[in-house]
């Protein structure tokens, strides 16, 4: 009889406590990610001492994906930042930059209780 209610026991305790599905994704569960999509290099020509820092780039879409396809989407502000609320698993956060020269710029994220943030830097084209 003490091994039957243990089995019930330990069976119960797996039935609640496992709480991901098969991608091992926590279900009910999510977190953030922000961050800024900018592009470089800016100067036609670059100078040593001259200042030359990488720009903003506004309505830049940028995508969480996963093994399954695109999670989340967004777009840039006008200070190139953003955010997106996602399940917590792993996913690769990919930014395209808008016009002429459509690059992109991704990098790997894992989605938990904490706040990721990332900076990613797409290239202007400019040689």
């Amino acid at each position: 009889m003490a091994r039957v209610d243990l089995t019930l026991v330990v069976a119960a305790t797996l039935l609640l406590c496992g709480c991901g599905d098969e991608s091992g994704r926590m279900q009910g569960r999510s977190g953030l990610v922000t961050g800024y999509v900018l592009t470089a290099p800016v100067c036609p020509v670059e100078r040593v001492g001259q200042q030359c820092p990488p720009r903003p780039v506004p309505s830049a879409t940028v995508v969480a994906l996963d093994r399954d396809g695109v999670r989340g989407s967004t777009l840039t502000d006008t200070a190139g930042a953003f955010r997106l609320a996602l399940p917590d698993g792993r996913y690769v956060i990919k930014a395209t930059n808008v016009g002429g020269y459509a690059s992109t710029a991704s990098e790997a994220v894992l989605v938990s209780d904490n706040p990721v943030q990332i900076t990613l830097i797409v290239d202007s084209g400019i040689r």
